[in-house]
């Protein structure tokens, strides 16, 4: 039996933006995938209303735009004014044509439909530079009587966007990315253009390219010296991370891929906790070496499992498919595991953004022309999102007696990972059983309670939810739960290899 002991002493806040998700013009995420004006759902607008549908029950408040490695060859203004005026483009990161039917504006607009609060955009830093930030800048959140802000008001769209959060380029120490950079030559170019951005916007926050991934040997170097470079004018350092059963362990080596084992598979979120602390580290030595009083915040804004494409790519098409994917179960709970970590280090972690929304590694399936549903981490990230409020904590928590396992690669990982916040009216337990047997999981809370449920997400541990059956994998109620509103102290059980959200209402 483990038990759960709970220091409400220790806590920090959390909210809604620490969970996002990510579109890109990259695969059939976009065009098929949340845009396609003769879908038969399709809105005026030509957005899909049964992907807007999901998106609102998901409860997504943040999501990144338009990239990813497309921004590096993105000119924003080819996306903007009449469509039938658009120039079409060759699509370098993704080889695809892309045709500009959706753009800025666009995406804005269906920001608003699905009821996305706080829209994350990336500028081109890899063939463009500060003269093109500004000019974005100015059409997005410009309110005084100027050229770009003015062609927005042409365009029919009077009032300033207000955008928020300003990624500055993407992945750009990447040798996949167009115009790689070193990171002496892109810590200069972020530091002033963040600089001048700031200067046209004073309400706006920067968001720095960390490593695009810990398998790069230039990993965490570049960090430390981009930090270095560009510390006082940013606010974030971004991390990128995704995970694949049958990956290499050195992306700029040549070595033989391994395919892990279960166990390995379900801890290889212990790699996220480990990046991020890594990060936190250099963050706080390039703080202490500037003699600064500001803490660089994080923004996790790719992040994901990964598997290949079940759909033949179509090089130079207008829907060219990439990593289109189902999800088994197996991938869910390092999914909710690899969360799980985030939301544990929502201290510095102020942002994230699951990647992607549609299509690619998604959250949501679709068919050009036909259905839309959801992969089971659908329904991990909507239980998460629905109790991140602005009073919501993370409140420390440890796990005393529980059952551990060991692998080759990692040693006394706890069999059940597990995450406790406290809403401001319950208590809410995120717990993945690793195992395959079931775990009794008791827990003293600091009051006693009122009422309680408990949801999982139970299967085969192959399964998949396809469109002939969208819902093999989903959050269930648990049955047999039981809670005593007269007790501070509870149990619940844990089925093996399941995702588990154990509710404690005090009010």
């Amino acid at each position: 039996m483990a038990r759960l002991q709970l220091n409400q002493q220790k806590h920090f806040s959390v909210g809604p933006q620490l969970f996002g998700s990510f579109v890109e013009h990259m695969g059939t995420v976009v065009y098929t995938g949340i845009y396609e004006p003769d879908h038969p759902t399709a809105t005026a607008a030509g957005f899909r209303d049964d992907v807007v549908q999901l998106v609102r029950k998901l409860g997504l408040k943040t999501v990144r735009y338009p990239g990813g490695n497309y921004t590096s060859s993105y000119h924003w203004e080819d996306t903007i004014g009449d469509k039938k005026q658009r120039p079409r483009r060759m699509n370098l990161a993704w080889q695809a044509v892309e045709t500009n039917q959706f753009g800025l504006d666009e995406f804005f607009q269906w920001c608003q439909q699905v009821h996305v609060e706080n829209p994350v955009l990336t500028v081109n830093l890899g063939t463009r530079g500060i003269d093109d930030a500004l000019h974005e800048l100015e059409y997005v959140n410009g309110a005084l009587d100027t050229d770009w802000a003015n062609l927005r008001r042409q365009n029919g769209h009077t009032e300033p966007y207000g955008v928020k959060y300003w990624c500055l380029g993407n992945e750009l120490d990447g040798k996949w990315q167009v115009a790689k950079k070193t990171p002496e030559a892109y810590g200069k170019l972020a530091n002033e253009t963040a600089k001048a951005m700031k200067l046209m916007d004073l309400n706006i926050e920067t968001i720095l390219v960390g490593s695009s991934t810990p398998r790069l040997a230039s990993y965490p170097s570049w960090d430390f010296k981009v930090l270095m470079a560009a510390y006082d004018n940013v606010d974030f350092i971004a991390m990128h991370d995704y995970v694949d059963r049958g990956q290499s362990e050195h992306m700029d080596q040549e070595d033989q891929a391994s395919v892990d084992d279960l166990p390995t598979y379900l801890a290889r979120s212990r790699e996220f906790d480990k990046q991020i602390e890594e990060i936190e580290t250099i963050a706080d030595a390039v703080k202490a070496l500037k003699h600064s009083s500001k803490t660089m915040k994080i923004s996790f804004d790719e992040w994901n499992v990964h598997r290949r494409s079940l759909k033949a790519p179509q090089p130079w098409t207008e829907h060219n498919p990439v990593d289109w994917c189902y999800f088994n179960l197996a991938d869910t709970l390092l999914f909710g595991s690899m969360a799980l970590a985030i939301l544990r280090h929502g201290d510095r972690v102020k942002l994230s953004c699951q990647a992607l929304l549609v299509n690619t590694i998604p959250l949501i399936l679709t068919d050009e022309g036909g259905a839309a549903w959801a992969n089971p981490t659908y329904y991990v990230l909507q239980s998460l999102l629905q109790n991140l409020t602005d009073q919501t904590h993370v409140v420390e928590s440890t796990l005393v007696d529980g059952d551990v396992y060991s692998t080759t690669r990692y040693q006394n990982v706890p069999v059940v990972d597990q995450v406790v916040v406290d809403t401001g009216s319950a208590y809410v337990i995120y717990a993945v059983n690793r195992g395959k047997t079931t775990q009794q999981l008791t827990v003293t809370l600091p009051r006693t309670i009122k009422s309680g449920q408990q949801q999982h997400l139970i299967g085969e541990l192959d399964a998949q939810n396809t469109r002939e059956h969208p819902d093999t994998l989903t959050l269930m109620p648990r049955d047999d739960f039981q809670c005593d509103p007269s007790s501070t102290t509870q149990t619940a059980m844990l089925n093996g290899y399941s995702w588990n959200v154990i509710t404690y209402n005090y009010r």
